[in-house]
């Protein structure tokens, strides 16, 4: 293991030096962490080197948390998940929203609702995380919602797979129409005291000290530029990356707004594989595959091949972070890489955790590390 994780370190020192402010990697095999480092900087200007207690933006692996709520609640009887979100959320709640009358619990999860994403639209892109962006602004729950207004629907629910971020604000709503509770005390009751996630959160709700988060920084090519543009509490850093930590993640919420840090997520995705947080059908329920464009798609899980069988997970991408989570099911290995470095409305080939993640030689470290564990 020893020259397995000294070849990985290196080449993540490297990425650090050429492409990336910081990187945190965790492995994990069976219920155990195996190996992790952290890489580079939490924060380039005052040099503060990164740390295995350094948080970082997870983005869309938050949408798994959600998941695991809602198989809770159905194993439960408070809900199933073939239930119309219209059996749970006011009519006004849902006004304007396409197919939000008829879409299911579970068309939801999985991404075949149609129902168009906040993410997609450019009011939303320049608010959000481009030129019209606010300092501290924190956003509420459903105020995305409105920039889907009136859009018509992609597709019928059931009929196609269509990414969609506003699927996962309605779910918010619905967890807390059907705990009582606000999202964040459902995360916190249900998942993140049961696995003493203690530096795991959701941003903004309430608001929370960020003392050890690692600056946010982004990739301000000219893609982003054209289509999000660079708002006036953005700072530069260095070539083609921007300082954007005066935005807040709340206006993700429960479609991408946690902060965890690698090795707190490597606890969550082992406790998810392991049968820790849902029971065996219920896990079942999420890996039963669709086709979702070059992956498959659970219940709010991806599936997708590589050199070591096939990985089952997600990854996150958004405003200063990305992420991902994925462990394989032949060898048992888990691996998370976290980034200060997001690349949302950049060019294709921008640099991200998920970039990573595809590197043949840092898989193939990890499971070298994972073996000598």
């Amino acid at each position: 293991m020893t020259a397995s994780a000294d070849q990985l370190s290196k080449l993540l020192d490297e990425k650090t030096r050429k492409d990336f402010p910081a990187i945190s990697v965790a492995i994990g095999r069976a219920d155990r962490l195996i190996w992790q480092y952290a890489a580079g900087y939490a924060d380039l200007s005052n040099r503060l080197t990164n740390s295995a207690d350094t948080a970082f933006g997870i983005g869309s692996i938050t949408k798994v948390f959600v998941a695991v709520i809602l198989l809770q609640l159905s194993e439960e009887g408070q809900i199933t998940l073939d239930d119309p979100l219209s059996a749970w959320l006011e009519p006004a709640q849902l006004a304007g929203i396409a197919n939000a009358r008829v879409v299911t619990i579970r068309q939801l999860l999985s991404h075949y609702a149609g129902i168009p994403s906040w993410e997609d639209q450019p009011g939303w892109i320049h608010v959000a995380r481009g030129k019209d962006s606010v300092a501290d602004k924190v956003w509420r729950p459903d105020e995305a919602l409105e920039y889907i207004h009136g859009k018509p629907a992609l597709v019928l629910p059931d009929e196609k797979f269509y990414y969609s971020n506003s699927s996962f604000t309605l779910l918010g709503m619905l967890i807390e129409r059907v705990t009582g509770n606000t999202l964040e005390q459902a995360l916190n009751q249900r998942i993140f005291r049961p696995l003493s996630l203690k530096q795991t959160r959701l941003e903004g709700y309430p608001l929370s000290d960020r003392h050890n988060d690692a600056t946010r920084y982004h990739r301000a090519d000219a893609h982003f530029i054209q289509h999000a543009g660079i708002a006036g509490c953005f700072t530069p850093e260095r070539a083609a990356m921007i300082n954007v930590s005066a935005a807040s993640l709340s206006v993700e919420w429960a479609a991408g707004g946690m902060i965890s840090t690698a090795g707190e997520l490597m606890r969550f995705c082992l406790a998810l594989k392991n049968g820790a947080l849902v029971n065996p059908q219920s896990l079942r329920e999420m890996q039963c595959w669709r086709p979702a464009g070059e992956a498959q798609i659970g219940l709010s899980l991806f599936r997708t091949d590589s050199a070591f069988g096939p990985a089952i997970g997600h990854g996150g991408n958004v405003l200063g972070y990305s992420a991902c989570a994925w462990w394989f099911r032949e060898t048992d290995c888990a691996l998370v890489i976290l980034t200060n470095l997001g690349s949302m409305h950049a060019a294709a080939e921008a640099d991200c955790a998920s970039r990573l993640f595809s590197n043949p030689a840092i898989v193939r470290l990890a499971h070298e590390i994972c073996e000598g564990g």
